[in-house]
């Protein structure tokens, strides 16, 4: 456990250093789950998304309304779990995002989505997730990545995880900005 926790801390190290001079955007999200259903409402500078999923098995599909300043974006997803186990797991998410106005065009995205999830105490979990997207709008082919690291703490029904995102944009070694955030997670 001493050198996942290692890892962890070199992990934000590495990726917090050189952030410095790039933008840095705190993000709220809290999601309420019942069964297969989750509702979602994320507030970030600004900006506002809401998302309605159902797990159907193996998939999610799931529908997101969100304000981003200079567009309103609606979004139909499915994700696919592909493999859990020993605190690993990975998915893929295909997804089409149309947007109000003319600021951007819609277009189609797939992401990636691998994890690993590593148990610290009863109720503490680290936690890695890494999500390369391609997007393809007007006939492109646009990277960028959101990787997450953070750890999450149990409280009865509620979790709490604050974390830390870092995106790239172009390259995965390309960096674009952080997020600083926290995920609040009831069940009902």
């Amino acid at each position: 456990m001493r050198r996942f926790l290692t890892a962890i801390g070199g992990l934000l190290l590495c990726t917090v250093l050189p952030a410095s001079a790039e933008p840095t955007v705190n993000e709220y999200n809290g999601y309420l789950e019942k069964g297969p259903w989750t509702a979602m409402y994320r507030r970030a500078e600004g900006t506002w998304h809401a998302r309605l999923s159902r797990r159907v098995g193996a998939f999610t599909l799931a529908y997101r309304r969100a304000d981003l300043r200079l567009t309103r974006e609606n979004r139909v997803s499915a994700q696919q779990s592909l493999f859990k186990g020993e605190g690993f797991s990975l998915a893929h998410r295909l997804e089409y995002r149309a947007f109000s106005g003319s600021a951007i065009d819609d277009h189609w995205r797939y992401r990636l989505i691998a994890g690993f999830r590593h148990r610290l105490a009863d109720n503490a979990v680290a936690w890695i997730r890494l999500q390369p997207r391609l997007a393809f709008p007007g006939g492109r082919r646009l990277f960028d990545a959101r990787d997450q690291v953070g750890v999450e703490f149990q409280l009865g029904a509620l979790r709490l995880s604050p974390f830390y995102e870092r995106y790239a944009l172009k390259r995965w070694d390309r960096h674009g900005g952080n997020v600083f955030g926290v995920h609040a997670i009831l069940e009902l």
